[in-house]
């Protein structure tokens, strides 16, 4: 790297995980070992931290080499709205990621050292040296209003509401808490009707109103921290793939689950695998009650907002250094 490029690697983590600090701080060392100036980049809240990172690409856009997320999926998600922010207003960013999470879906999926935090950062300096390489995000609206970016999958159906009851428990393993979150939701598990469509690479409009029990438009291979949904999934070829579990109960859950984990689920006759370049969402019939509540969208494991939301692809959004 040449004395006149961009020298500064912000480090964004949870100010109040202990493993985001640590795994900062081992970082860092690396980084001033290979003649850059590591800048951590923390706060108390996601809010302030949203703020506080959008504001720093903003008044140092020139002098930063690169934005690193470490931590989980969570924190990798934050940061890709930061950067979704500065690239809709025309400044790019490459992306780097040093695993320090719960859920780690997102860096086993693109093969970053969990766990070593060192050969982590070390893959990350080797991408500022390479060619750039880029991968597709998610983009989606949500019913409030809100727009979100992706980088894992969005989940819709009951793989929502295991996450959301999961998220609950934030200081165990993600897919520990992901397995105890299904069964526990399993016991009540009814499925929903979703009115689905979606546009398949072709170009051709798909439309149907049917129930569902899974329901994730996904990017990469895996969610809950390592269920393999997806194993042949491709995060640069530009589309999406709409995976769905049709209307199953507690019994037939119980021989789809354990195939997750080593992508032998495929040719089950209740799972469908469509590609698909956008989507939309909505729940068919009566409006949330207490028994059954809003259906909410969850992305990267982080919710997202309420149903009905419209989802697309976002190719060759962001470039990455992993």
């Amino acid at each position: 790297m040449s004395a006149d490029q961009p020298r500064e690697v912000l480090l964004v983590h949870h100010g109040g995980s202990r493993p985001g600090r640590t795994a900062c701080e081992r970082a860092s060392g690396v980084i001033r070992a290979a003649g850059l100036q590591p800048v951590p980049v923390s706060a108390a809240t996601p809010e302030q931290l949203t703020r506080d990172l959008t504001d720093l690409l903003r008044s140092r856009s020139t002098s930063i080499a690169a934005v690193v997320a470490v931590g989980g999926d969570g924190m990798a998600h934050l940061v890709l709205q930061c950067l979704e922010t500065m690239r809709l207003q025309g400044v790019e960013f490459p992306f780097g990621l040093v695993p320090a999470g719960s859920g780690n879906d997102l860096a086993r999926y693109r093969g970053v050292p969990v766990g070593d935090v060192e050969r982590a950062t070390g893959r990350m300096l080797r991408g500022l040296e390479s060619a750039p390489r880029t991968m597709d995000l998610i983009h989606v609206r949500c019913a409030d209003g809100t727009e979100h970016v992706c980088a894992t999958a969005v989940c819709l159906g009951l793989d929502a509401r295991v996450n959301a009851r999961a998220n609950t428990w934030p200081r165990v393993r993600a897919s520990a808490k992901y397995l105890v979150a299904l069964a526990l939701e399993a016991v009540s598990m009814r499925a929903r009707r979703y009115d689905l469509t979606w546009t398949a690479p072709n170009g051709m409009l798909h439309v149907i109103d049917t129930n569902l029990s899974f329901l994730v438009l996904a990017n990469t291979s895996s969610i809950g921290g390592g269920l393999t949904i997806l194993p042949d999934a491709d995060a640069e070829d530009g589309v999406l793939d709409l995976f769905a579990v049709s209307d199953v109960g507690p019994a037939s859950l119980a021989v789809l689950f354990p195939r997750l984990f080593v992508g032998k689920h495929l040719s089950l006759p209740q799972v469908a695998v469509e590609p698909s370049v956008s989507a939309t969402a909505s729940l068919h019939g009566a409006p949330p009650t207490a028994r059954e509540p809003e259906a909410a969208a969850y992305g990267d494991g982080e919710r997202l907002g309420p149903l009905p939301v419209s989802v697309e692809v976002l190719p060759a959004a962001v470039q990455v250094l992993f």
